[in-house]
Protein backbone atom coordinates (compact mmCIF):
# COMPACT_ATOMS: atom_id res chain seq x y z
CA UNK A 1 0.00 0.00 0.00
CA UNK A 2 1.36 3.41 -1.03
CA UNK A 3 0.45 5.55 2.00
CA UNK A 4 1.90 8.64 0.33
CA UNK A 5 -0.53 8.48 -2.59
CA UNK A 6 -3.49 7.98 -0.23
CA UNK A 7 -2.43 10.96 1.91
CA UNK A 8 -2.10 13.30 -1.08
CA UNK A 9 -5.23 12.09 -2.85
CA UNK A 10 -7.45 12.30 0.25
CA UNK A 11 -6.07 15.38 2.04
CA UNK A 12 -8.97 17.60 0.95
CA UNK A 13 -11.79 15.07 1.11
CA UNK A 14 -10.79 13.14 4.27
CA UNK A 15 -8.56 15.44 6.38
CA UNK A 16 -9.26 13.65 9.69
CA UNK A 17 -8.31 10.29 8.24
CA UNK A 18 -5.11 11.77 6.76
CA UNK A 19 -4.26 13.33 10.12
CA UNK A 20 -4.57 9.91 11.78
CA UNK A 21 -2.35 8.34 9.10
CA UNK A 22 0.36 10.95 9.66
CA UNK A 23 0.15 10.50 13.43
CA UNK A 24 0.42 6.73 13.09
CA UNK A 25 3.48 7.08 10.84
CA UNK A 26 5.10 9.45 13.33
CA UNK A 27 4.35 7.29 16.36
CA UNK A 28 5.68 4.02 14.91
CA UNK A 29 8.48 5.60 12.92
CA UNK A 30 8.55 6.11 9.16
CA UNK A 31 10.22 3.39 7.10
CA UNK A 32 12.84 4.25 4.47
CA UNK A 33 10.53 2.88 1.76
CA UNK A 34 7.66 5.09 2.97
CA UNK A 35 9.81 8.24 3.03
CA UNK A 36 10.99 7.37 -0.48
CA UNK A 37 7.35 7.00 -1.64
CA UNK A 38 6.47 10.44 -0.24
CA UNK A 39 9.45 12.07 -1.94
CA UNK A 40 8.65 10.42 -5.28
CA UNK A 41 4.99 11.45 -5.09
CA UNK A 42 5.89 15.06 -4.34
CA UNK A 43 8.54 15.08 -7.07
CA UNK A 44 5.79 14.19 -9.57
CA UNK A 45 3.66 17.12 -8.41
CA UNK A 46 6.27 19.86 -7.89
CA UNK A 47 6.94 23.04 -9.87
CA UNK A 48 10.58 22.90 -11.03
CA UNK A 49 13.06 25.77 -11.05
CA UNK A 50 15.04 25.28 -14.28
CA UNK A 51 18.82 25.27 -14.12
CA UNK A 52 19.71 24.62 -17.77
CA UNK A 53 23.35 25.65 -17.38
CA UNK A 54 23.74 23.22 -14.47
CA UNK A 55 25.15 25.95 -12.28
CA UNK A 56 26.52 24.88 -8.93
CA UNK A 57 23.70 25.61 -6.48
CA UNK A 58 23.59 24.53 -2.83
CA UNK A 59 21.17 24.42 0.10
CA UNK A 60 21.51 24.44 3.90
CA UNK A 61 18.62 23.62 6.20
CA UNK A 62 17.48 21.60 9.18
CA UNK A 63 14.52 19.28 9.52
CA UNK A 64 13.43 20.78 12.83
CA UNK A 65 11.88 18.48 15.37
CA UNK A 66 14.21 19.10 18.30
CA UNK A 67 11.47 20.77 20.33
CA UNK A 68 13.91 23.33 21.77
CA UNK A 69 14.12 27.12 21.58
CA UNK A 70 16.26 27.62 18.53
CA UNK A 71 17.92 30.46 16.70
CA UNK A 72 17.29 30.36 12.94
CA UNK A 73 20.85 29.25 12.30
CA UNK A 74 20.41 27.86 8.79
CA UNK A 75 18.94 31.18 7.58
CA UNK A 76 21.96 33.11 8.84
CA UNK A 77 24.24 30.37 7.53
CA UNK A 78 22.69 30.61 4.07
CA UNK A 79 23.39 34.35 3.93
CA UNK A 80 26.99 33.92 5.08
CA UNK A 81 27.64 31.07 2.62
CA UNK A 82 26.16 33.04 -0.29
CA UNK A 83 29.31 35.19 -0.25
CA UNK A 84 31.06 32.17 -1.78
CA UNK A 85 28.36 29.82 -3.12
CA UNK A 86 24.99 30.14 -4.84
CA UNK A 87 22.46 29.18 -2.18
CA UNK A 88 18.83 28.27 -2.84
CA UNK A 89 17.49 27.93 0.69
CA UNK A 90 14.35 25.81 0.58
CA UNK A 91 12.02 26.08 3.56
CA UNK A 92 8.70 26.91 5.12
CA UNK A 93 7.04 28.66 8.02
CA UNK A 94 6.79 26.82 11.33
CA UNK A 95 4.23 24.04 11.23
CA UNK A 96 3.82 23.69 14.99
CA UNK A 97 3.92 27.18 16.49
CA UNK A 98 7.70 27.68 16.70
CA UNK A 99 9.74 30.14 14.64
CA UNK A 100 10.42 28.65 11.21
CA UNK A 101 12.99 29.91 8.74
CA UNK A 102 10.40 31.68 6.60
CA UNK A 103 8.74 33.29 9.61
CA UNK A 104 12.07 35.04 10.20
CA UNK A 105 12.76 35.69 6.50
CA UNK A 106 9.37 37.36 6.07
CA UNK A 107 9.77 39.36 9.31
CA UNK A 108 13.21 40.56 8.20
CA UNK A 109 11.80 41.82 4.91
CA UNK A 110 13.71 39.51 2.58
CA UNK A 111 12.15 38.54 -0.74
CA UNK A 112 10.25 35.28 -0.47
CA UNK A 113 10.70 33.50 -3.80
CA UNK A 114 7.42 31.88 -4.80
CA UNK A 115 7.99 31.47 -8.55
CA UNK A 116 10.83 29.92 -10.60
CA UNK A 117 11.54 33.34 -12.10
CA UNK A 118 12.06 34.96 -8.70
CA UNK A 119 14.42 32.17 -7.64
CA UNK A 120 16.47 32.52 -10.81
CA UNK A 121 16.57 36.33 -10.49
CA UNK A 122 17.76 36.29 -6.87
CA UNK A 123 20.38 33.62 -7.53
CA UNK A 124 21.73 35.73 -10.39
CA UNK A 125 21.66 39.05 -8.50
CA UNK A 126 22.46 38.02 -4.92
CA UNK A 127 23.76 34.44 -5.06
CA UNK A 128 20.90 33.72 -2.64
CA UNK A 129 17.24 32.80 -3.01
CA UNK A 130 14.76 31.94 -0.28
CA UNK A 131 12.65 29.24 -1.94
CA UNK A 132 9.20 29.01 -0.31
CA UNK A 133 8.30 25.31 -0.32
CA UNK A 134 4.47 25.55 -0.52
CA UNK A 135 4.69 27.63 -3.71
CA UNK A 136 6.57 24.84 -5.49
CA UNK A 137 4.74 21.94 -3.88
CA UNK A 138 1.03 22.78 -4.23
CA UNK A 139 0.13 19.55 -2.46
CA UNK A 140 1.81 20.86 0.70
CA UNK A 141 -0.56 23.85 0.70
CA UNK A 142 -3.47 21.44 0.89
CA UNK A 143 -1.83 19.62 3.79
CA UNK A 144 -0.91 22.76 5.74
CA UNK A 145 -4.15 22.91 7.81
CA UNK A 146 -3.73 19.25 8.75
CA UNK A 147 -0.11 19.74 9.78
CA UNK A 148 -1.11 22.65 12.02
CA UNK A 149 -3.46 20.30 13.90
CA UNK A 150 -0.55 18.01 14.75
CA UNK A 151 1.65 19.36 17.60
CA UNK A 152 4.67 17.14 16.93
CA UNK A 153 6.93 16.75 13.91
CA UNK A 154 5.56 14.66 11.06
CA UNK A 155 7.12 13.01 8.03
CA UNK A 156 6.88 16.38 6.23
CA UNK A 157 9.45 17.92 8.56
CA UNK A 158 11.90 15.30 7.36
CA UNK A 159 10.85 15.44 3.71
CA UNK A 160 11.43 19.16 3.20
CA UNK A 161 15.22 19.04 2.75
CA UNK A 162 14.86 16.39 0.05
CA UNK A 163 12.39 18.41 -2.02
CA UNK A 164 14.31 21.50 -3.16
CA UNK A 165 12.71 22.30 -6.56
CA UNK A 166 15.91 23.65 -8.14
CA UNK A 167 16.92 21.42 -11.05
CA UNK A 168 20.33 19.74 -10.78
CA UNK A 169 20.91 20.97 -7.21
CA UNK A 170 24.60 20.35 -6.54
CA UNK A 171 24.73 19.49 -2.84
CA UNK A 172 23.20 20.22 0.56
CA UNK A 173 24.00 20.24 4.26
CA UNK A 174 20.99 19.07 6.24
CA UNK A 175 20.61 19.00 10.02
CA UNK A 176 18.64 16.15 11.58
CA UNK A 177 17.37 15.92 15.20
CA UNK A 178 18.19 12.24 15.79
CA UNK A 179 20.45 9.40 14.71
CA UNK A 180 17.51 7.34 13.45
CA UNK A 181 16.34 10.13 11.13
CA UNK A 182 19.88 10.66 9.88
CA UNK A 183 20.17 6.97 9.07
CA UNK A 184 16.83 6.90 7.24
CA UNK A 185 17.29 10.09 5.23
CA UNK A 186 20.81 9.14 4.18
CA UNK A 187 19.45 5.85 2.80
CA UNK A 188 16.67 7.70 0.95
CA UNK A 189 19.19 10.18 -0.47
CA UNK A 190 21.43 7.36 -1.65
CA UNK A 191 18.53 5.85 -3.61
CA UNK A 192 17.72 9.26 -5.07
CA UNK A 193 21.34 9.92 -6.09
CA UNK A 194 21.61 13.15 -4.06
CA UNK A 195 24.77 14.71 -2.58
CA UNK A 196 23.93 15.56 1.02
CA UNK A 197 25.87 15.90 4.25
CA UNK A 198 23.50 15.07 7.12
CA UNK A 199 24.62 16.29 10.54
CA UNK A 200 23.27 15.63 14.03
CA UNK A 201 24.28 17.38 17.25
CA UNK A 202 24.60 14.34 19.51
CA UNK A 203 25.26 16.52 22.57
CA UNK A 204 22.26 18.86 22.59
CA UNK A 205 20.13 16.68 20.24
CA UNK A 206 19.84 19.48 17.68
CA UNK A 207 19.60 19.44 13.90
CA UNK A 208 22.90 21.29 13.50
CA UNK A 209 26.64 20.79 13.74
CA UNK A 210 27.40 20.66 17.47
CA UNK A 211 29.36 23.29 19.35
CA UNK A 212 28.75 21.33 22.57
CA UNK A 213 30.29 17.97 21.76
CA UNK A 214 29.95 15.15 19.25
CA UNK A 215 28.51 15.67 15.78
CA UNK A 216 27.48 12.51 13.95
CA UNK A 217 27.44 12.82 10.16
CA UNK A 218 26.34 10.84 7.14
CA UNK A 219 27.95 11.97 3.88
CA UNK A 220 25.98 10.82 0.85
CA UNK A 221 27.89 11.12 -2.40
CA UNK A 222 28.06 9.03 -5.57
CA UNK A 223 25.28 6.80 -4.14
CA UNK A 224 27.49 5.84 -1.19
CA UNK A 225 27.12 6.67 2.50
CA UNK A 226 30.09 7.51 4.73
CA UNK A 227 29.29 7.83 8.43
CA UNK A 228 31.52 9.37 11.08
CA UNK A 229 31.85 11.91 13.88
CA UNK A 230 33.83 15.00 14.83
CA UNK A 231 34.09 17.57 17.65
CA UNK A 232 34.38 21.38 17.98
CA UNK A 233 38.09 21.19 18.77
CA UNK A 234 38.64 19.53 15.37
CA UNK A 235 37.80 22.97 13.95
CA UNK A 236 39.78 24.98 16.48
CA UNK A 237 36.74 25.88 18.60
CA UNK A 238 36.02 25.40 22.30
CA UNK A 239 33.00 23.42 23.44
CA UNK A 240 29.99 25.32 24.78
CA UNK A 241 28.12 22.90 27.01
CA UNK A 242 25.37 25.18 28.40
CA UNK A 243 22.46 25.19 25.94
CA UNK A 244 21.21 28.55 27.25
CA UNK A 245 24.29 30.15 25.70
CA UNK A 246 23.24 29.12 22.18
CA UNK A 247 19.45 29.05 22.52
CA UNK A 248 16.93 31.17 20.65
CA UNK A 249 13.84 33.06 21.72
CA UNK A 250 10.12 32.44 22.07
CA UNK A 251 9.16 34.81 19.28
CA UNK A 252 10.14 35.80 15.78
CA UNK A 253 10.97 39.29 17.11
CA UNK A 254 13.51 37.88 19.58
CA UNK A 255 15.01 35.57 16.97
CA UNK A 256 15.33 38.55 14.64
CA UNK A 257 17.31 40.39 17.32
CA UNK A 258 19.70 37.43 17.55
CA UNK A 259 19.83 37.25 13.75
CA UNK A 260 20.78 40.94 13.56
CA UNK A 261 23.48 40.52 16.19
CA UNK A 262 24.97 37.58 14.31
CA UNK A 263 24.86 39.36 10.97
CA UNK A 264 26.71 42.35 12.42
CA UNK A 265 29.05 40.03 14.37
CA UNK A 266 28.00 41.68 17.65
CA UNK A 267 26.41 38.53 19.08
CA UNK A 268 27.76 36.72 22.17
CA UNK A 269 30.84 34.60 21.38
CA UNK A 270 28.84 31.42 22.01
CA UNK A 271 26.41 32.26 19.19
CA UNK A 272 29.27 33.33 16.92
CA UNK A 273 31.10 30.04 17.53
CA UNK A 274 27.92 28.05 16.93
CA UNK A 275 27.53 29.76 13.55
CA UNK A 276 31.24 29.43 12.75
CA UNK A 277 31.45 25.67 13.17
CA UNK A 278 28.38 25.15 10.99
CA UNK A 279 29.85 27.47 8.36
CA UNK A 280 33.18 25.63 8.36
CA UNK A 281 31.59 22.20 7.97
CA UNK A 282 29.26 23.34 5.17
CA UNK A 283 32.10 25.08 3.34
CA UNK A 284 34.34 22.02 3.53
CA UNK A 285 31.59 19.86 2.04
CA UNK A 286 30.51 22.27 -0.69
CA UNK A 287 34.10 22.80 -1.83
CA UNK A 288 34.20 19.15 -2.91
CA UNK A 289 31.93 19.93 -5.86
Amino acid sequence: MNIAKIVFDQAETHPDAVKEMLLELSERGEKVSEILDFVKELEKRKITVPNPQKEKIFDVCGTGGSGKKRINLSTILAIKLSKKFKIAKHGNKAASGRVGSFDLIEYAGFTVCDTPEKVQKKLKEKNLAFVFAPAFHPTLKILAPIRKMIPNATIFNFLGPLLNPVENLTAQMVGVPSVSIGEKLSEVSKYLGKNILFVHDNFFSLDDVSIGGETIFWEVQNEKITMGKFFPEDFGLKRITDFKKISGGDSVARNFEIFSELMSEKAPQSHLDFLEINKKVATNFFEKF
